[in-house]
């Protein structure tokens, strides 16, 4: 046989086909570059709500989220949220607290019904935002109503809202240093552009300075990739309003009620945030639909991820996962945008690859192709992993289920690792490490 010929090793597991050769013709292709230096990246990564953090501390350690969104459990307890603050602090996560859950219905609603609202009497709600800017400081973002759009949280017109936000952020900027609060909005529960231009163009017509510009996605998979084209819109929006001086772009809920236990739909929301370059999003809390009285914003479960005893469920893994891949992130691009990946060098220097199917079918060709694999000089022999993050919905995840283990050999600068019949709708993860 010529030394030009196509080397190849034919592995059968289960109904996974793993092949290595020096060129597969495949469908989808994941293509890693271990040339291009591996770098840091900030998480995309965030929760909503909290009881208390303390019993939190290991999976904060874990997960290392970069924000967390809070309010209504810490409404009248100054002590205690000045001290949960500082917890989020020194876990380098931003803390964004919602002024319309400390300023809660008891001060909007009448005796006998009807609305007392901000834009009303702005007093009560200038003061309280003003002293807890002089209790938290500028490293907390102020996001000033909770959906305004819907009735139930906001009984009044639009524009009222939007004198509402007006009265927060005077409130904010004209405390001592308040030049440097950080403010962010609408807040809405949906993407609606329409909706956006119009309160872009109110705080522009009214001295209005915008830190972060947000709204809420409450959906699937086919939303979460959807969510690049809406953020792509309004970065082309925001150009009409360079005096408002955005930053960024942040999503305050992420994923819809159907969709809470899922890992797939965590990691393709949380693959569209960094796609699209923007700050990030908090994983929204829900009731569950298979535990009568089960609320994942009100049990310390981090929005679902764990149990209410503390115990692992599938998306926690998805979670941890995409957290060991932030230190040494590699250049990792795919052919189709059904299948999702992020690849990385963990702690121990394993080459490791998130990957997410997103279609409908499972894929009968798909391969990994790893690039100028003797320029970090790794050593040659190998042993591969191929795990299944299981949807097992509320059910506790001990693990994540292995599907497929094998001894390899990494003899070519670049090889290709072809993966067959991975399942329609599925998250797996692969480990290429040190025998």
């Amino acid at each position: 046989m010529s030394n030009k010929s196509i080397i190849f090793v034919i592995l059968f597991f289960s109904n996974i086909l793993i092949v290595f050769c020096q060129k597969v013709s495949n469908n989808v292709e994941i293509v890693v570059d271990l040339n291009i230096k591996n770098k840091k990246v900030e998480s995309a990564a965030g929760f909503l709500h909290f009881n208390e953090l303390a019993p939190l501390q290991k999976n904060i350690s874990e997960l290392k989220p970069k924000y967390w969104r809070f309010g209504a459990k810490l409404k009248e307890h100054t002590p205690k949220r000045k001290a949960q603050v500082a917890i989020l602090l020194k876990n380098n996560i931003v803390p964004i607290i919602v002024l319309s859950d400390i300023y809660d219905e008891e001060h909007w609603y009448k005796e006998k019904g009807g609305w007392i609202r901000p834009s009303d009497n702005g007093k009560p709600f200038a003061q309280m935002t003003g002293n807890l800017y002089k209790e938290l400081g500028n490293k907390v973002v102020f996001d000033v109503w909770n959906e305004p759009n819907l009735k139930e949280v906001w009984g009044g017109t639009r524009e009222e809202y939007f004198q509402t936000f007006k009265v927060a952020h005077d409130a904010l900027r004209n405390s001592p240093d308040g030049k440097n609060a950080k403010i962010t909005g609408p807040s809405i529960s949906s993407y609606d552009k329409e909706y956006i231009e119009a309160f872009l163009n109110y705080c522009s017509k009214n001295n209005i300075q915008l830190d972060i510009l947000n709204w809420h996605d409450l959906g699937n998979q086919k939303d979460a990739v959807k969510l690049q084209d809406n953020i792509k819109e309004i970065k082309q929006l925001l150009k009409k309003y360079p005096n408002l001086g955005v930053e960024n772009i942040y999503i305050p809920e992420i994923i819809g009620l159907e969709e809470q236990f899922n890992p797939l739909t965590a990691f393709s929301y949380i693959n569209s945030l960094e796609k699209s370059k923007v700050y990030g999003g908090c994983k929204a809390c829900w009731d569950n639909p298979d535990n009568e009285g089960e609320n994942s914003c009100w049990n310390n479960s981090m929005d679902g991820i764990l149990t209410p005893a503390g115990k692992t469920r599938a998306s926690w893994w998805f979670y941890k996962y995409y957290a060991d891949s932030l230190e040494k992130r590699l250049d990792s691009k795919t052919s189709n945008q059904e299948v999702i990946s992020i690849s990385s060098f963990d702690k121990n220097n394993n080459l490791c690859s998130l990957i997410g199917n997103l279609g409908d079918k499972n894929y009968s060709n798909l391969s990994l192709s790893i690039h100028n694999i003797y320029d970090l000089k790794l050593v040659k022999n190998k042993s591969l992993q191929l795990y299944e993050i299981p949807n097992t919905g509320s059910a506790y995840l001990e693990k994540p289920v292995l599907v497929f283990k094998s001894n390899i050999v990494l003899n070519k600068k670049s090889t290709t690792i072809g993966l067959k019949n991975l399942k329609a709708k599925s998250l797996y993860y692969l480990v290429i490490s040190h025998k």
